[in-house]
């Protein structure tokens, strides 16, 4: 350990020193609870009969997010799993896919949340913070984006006293698998939570919520009802070294609804997807054709600290090999010096 490296504190591990927010200078009232919107678990998930749906008041309690960034349904209790049908609610681009890798990453590891939840030595909520992800393709050849909902499945297993793994498996409409996933999360309780990043706590509204009886236009209704998942980052300044390829991205509070409350971090999957874009952007570029297509075979992540609203996020990518149609890409984001998130993944081009 070098002399400027600050010692973890007692049963707290690196990792979770990396990416609890810089202290600032005005002092942050206690907070009870994340969610104090939210009652109490109706029962403990360990005795949810199989095949009972899960309702958002029975999850939301539970898991760190909630809608707009949860947007599983059906979320149904099997023997030693959950199952849930997935909506594609982005389109995938250069990638020939029925969903991009970072939106497939997203539900699925929050489907591996809700299957942790499911096995936690102790009910109550628990913020499942995605640490590494392990995943392959299955489906070799080009497709269109599914109309359908997909499905997804998820086992998850504590593998010490604050972490776990869970496995999932992404399939088309009529059962073809098409993306198997393996997430680690390091597991907190809402108390360990509120101390690490009670100082990265935001107040959403500008104003207190008008009463429930409030007039409003179509329009307005629809911005409130926004989703930005539903649109590719809006990444800026992009910049071209060789076969390196750069772009920034201003974090703020609408790119994190729903992930987490009052606490807005960029989630890791909305990472992942940027970091996917520029790899086949990069791709592009390199191949000059603007509308060759790819289709991805293995991706490795790991997610080493937290981008928060207001932080500029440097997203990088570099193709390190070519083998026929087969492009190998690594790629970064980073804030400042420090690095969020780290993405090697194989892409084969398909047209």
């Amino acid at each position: 350990m070098s002399p400027g490296t600050r010692r973890p504190k007692r049963g707290q591990t690196p990792m979770l020193q990396a990416i609890s927010p810089a202290p600032v200078s005005s002092p942050v009232s206690p907070v009870k609870s994340v969610m104090p919107w939210m009652a109490e678990p109706r029962m403990p998930l360990s005795d949810a009969a199989p095949y009972t749906v899960l309702s958002a008041q029975e999850l939301y309690p539970r898991i760190c997010v909630r809608d707009p960034y949860f947007a599983l349904k059906d979320v149904t209790v099997l023997p030693g799993e959950v199952v849930a049908r997935v909506p594609v609610q982005m389109a995938p681009d250069a990638e020939a896919m029925p969903l991009g890798l970072g939106e497939a990453g997203r539900h699925l590891a929050i489907l591996g949340s809700c299957g942790a939840a499911l096995v936690a030595p102790k009910d109550g909520q628990h913020f499942y913070l995605a640490s590494a992800a392990r995943g392959q393709w299955l489906q070799p050849s080009a497709q269109e984006r599914a109309t359908d909902m997909l499905w997804a499945l998820a086992q998850a297993e504590y593998t010490g006293k604050r972490t776990c793994t869970a496995r999932t498996l992404l399939s088309s409409s009529d059962g073809t698998p098409l993306f198997r996933l393996e997430v680690d999360y390091n597991v907190l309780s809402a108390a360990a939570f509120t101390r690490l990043f009670g100082e990265a706590r935001q107040e959403m509204r500008r104003e207190p919520r008008p009463a429930e009886t409030v007039q409003r236009t179509p329009e307005e209704w629809a911005k409130l009802r926004q989703n930005p998942y539903s649109k590719p980052l809006d990444l800026r300044d992009f910049q071209t070294d060789g076969d390196i390829l750069r772009s920034s991205l201003v974090v703020t509070p609408e790119l994190c609804k729903g992930h987490f409350a009052m606490h807005p971090v960029m989630p890791v999957a909305v990472v992942a997807g940027g970091m996917t874009r520029m790899a086949t952007t990069l791709g592009r570029n390199l191949e000059r054709n603007a509308e060759a297509r790819f289709v991805a075979k293995d991706v490795k992540l790991s997610a080493d600290s937290l981008a928060y609203a207001g932080q500029t996020v440097v997203f990088g990518a570099h193709r390190t090999r070519v083998r026929g149609a087969d492009h190998t890409f690594a790629c970064w984001a980073s804030v400042g010096e420090r690095v969020v998130a780290q993405l090697d993944v194989t892409y084969t081009r398909v047209d």
